[in-house]
């Protein structure tokens, strides 16, 4: 049975799929393989704290450790097996694929931790379809973003770009509500990973943060497409 729960919305009869996280679900696995969180981090740099801070979803590591620390689990892939799968991100549809072939694929620290979460997401095999955005752990869609940040910053461009030209009242609207919603939920994801970078800069540098300019066009994006 896939791990996405049902939880329902306080003040509402609306219920939503709702993926648990990243950390949640090594905790699961080493609870299910009988293993410590000491005996997960003597196979890696991180100490049982660490550990702990990783399943709670609290860890702030980069993708290199963060991959580092999940191998270090030894989940085996089944569904996913190793040096086989090839990741497809589609930033205009929020979707992620995984194509499994019969030819050995050097994977990325990044998409490592991504095939070893849909490993322990979908344990009855691997979806017919594309995994939305929105059903996906907040943590695992940032290494996803930040791992391919060139081609999110050109999509960004080209999302914004049209928002620089004049319109008229007779204009016809092109954007479906699907692509405006996929659009701005890739634009809040995005911040993080930007935002994120801002943090270390600013902390290494002591200088004022700036907001780089596709975090500012977020905001005017989110209140553009608002009204």
């Amino acid at each position: 049975m896939s791990q996405l729960q049902q939880v329902s919305t306080p003040g509402a009869n609306l219920n939503k799929e709702v993926a648990p996280s990243l950390g949640a679900l090594l905790h699961g696995y080493r609870l299910q393989t009988g293993e410590t969180a000491k005996t997960v981090g003597r196979r890696g740099a991180l100490g049982p704290v660490e550990i702990a801070q990783l399943e709670l979803g609290r860890a702030d590591l980069t993708p290199d450790q963060l991959a580092e620390a999940v191998a270090a689990y030894g989940v085996t892939r089944r569904v996913f097996p190793s040096s086989r799968c090839q990741l497809t991100v589609d930033l205009a549809g929020g979707s992620v694929s995984v194509h499994i072939g019969a030819q050995a694929i050097e994977e990325t620290a990044a998409d490592c931790i991504v095939l070893t979460y849909f490993e322990l997401l979908f344990t009855d095999g691997a979806p017919a379809s594309p995994v939305a955005f929105t059903a996906m752990d907040l943590d695992v869609l940032r290494v996803i973003l930040a791992s391919r940040r060139d081609e999110v910053t050109q999509h960004l461009r080209r999302i914004v770009g049209p928002l620089e030209q004049p319109t008229t009242p007779g204009d016809a609207l092109i954007a479906t509500r699907r692509s405006t919603r996929n659009a701005l939920l890739l634009l809040t994801a995005a911040a993080t990973v930007f935002a994120g970078a801002i943090v270390v800069r600013v902390a290494a540098s002591h200088q004022p943060a700036v907001a780089p300019v596709e975090v500012q066009i977020i905001d005017a994006v989110v209140i553009t497409r608002a009204g």
